[in-house]
């Protein structure tokens, strides 16, 4: 379904099953039947999307693939191994066979703001992840078939046929003589979408769900550190009795924290800070009718 190496791929919706040659920097993506997605012959890439039936023209680095599969599209770093973002392993590496071939089985313990670990299947020649899988969150993606090893003719990941030719503000086609620069056409984006559309800023309201999902930790002193949210936005919630001593919890720089007589509280939300009406929302929420008398020391 899909390959390991460096590909510069396209965004791709509503497909199940994807076919994938490899040989290389060479990559060629296709659908089940045979529709071509994205081709790139180490140099040049071509991609189908945004509703054209022409591919885009590009160099291997100007287009990229987002969409079904591309956890599996691409070997990461070593860097993305470092840390505690599912990089630390929970138990033994075992030794399985998948697709036939042998591979090493293991799980990846989640960072401290996600539920579930991460399941992997790697194969042990190659290399290349054959299956990833976070069943306690129910999302899966893998290889229904794999083979390696297989000569393939260079002329599979190349296009002869007609191109799409793009508008200014669009990926420019490799064979002009004078390509702009990324910062050039970001800067015809935007003076487009100013001259023609507005020159406000976009900022919006918009409402979140900031449910209880887990209880970390509890006490009978009214203590606790919850998990809120699903998507795109979560994070912590906590309380604590009073305290002049920093939080004992490791919060991020734009952590919001506030008192009230008895508490003290802080939320930190991945990817947002609450602005003041919503912060100002969310407390009568939490504490309604009890006034917030001040700021507790985050760190020491």
């Amino acid at each position: 379904m899909s390959f390991g190496g460096d590909i510069p791929p396209v965004y791709v919706n509503g497909v199940d099953d994807l076919q994938v040659w490899r040989d290389g920097p060479c990559v060629r993506v296709d659908t089940a039947d045979g529709a071509p997605l994205a081709r790139t012959d180490g140099e040049h890439s071509w991609r189908w999307a945004f509703g054209h039936e022409l591919p885009l023209l590009g160099s291997m680095r100007e287009l990229t693939y987002y969409g079904l599969g591309s956890e599996l599209l691409t070997t990461r770093p070593p860097s993305r191994w470092i840390g505690d973002d599912f990089a630390q392993p929970l138990g033994p590496i075992e030794e399985v066979e998948f697709l036939g071939r042998a591979c090493w089985s293991f799980e990846l313990a989640p960072p401290a703001h996600k539920l579930h670990p991460m399941q992997m299947v790697v194969d042990q020649r190659t290399g290349v992840v054959l299956d990833e899988r976070n069943d306690g969150f129910g999302m899966a993606v893998s290889f229904v078939e794999f083979t390696a090893g297989i000569p393939v003719d260079g002329t599979v990941f190349t296009w002869t046929g007609e191109i799409h030719t793009p508008e200014p503000w669009e990926v420019p086609d490799v064979r002009s003589p004078a390509v702009p620069s990324h910062a050039e056409r970001k800067h015809q984006q935007l003076n487009w979408f100013h001259s023609n559309v507005t020159e406000l800023d976009l900022v919006v309201s918009v409402r979140v769900d900031l449910s209880l999902i887990h209880l970390d930790a509890f006490d009978d002193n009214g203590s606790f550190i919850a998990r809120l949210g699903w998507g795109p936005v979560s994070g912590l919630l906590a309380r604590r009795r009073r305290s002049s001593l920093p939080w004992e919890e490791e919060w991020q720089d734009d952590a919001q924290t506030w008192s009230t007589p008895e508490h003290d509280w802080a939320v930190d939300l991945y990817g947002l800070v609450l602005d003041d009406a919503a912060l100002a929302d969310l407390q009568q929420r939490l504490h309604p009718g009890v006034d917030v008398t001040g700021v507790p020391q985050i760190d020491s």
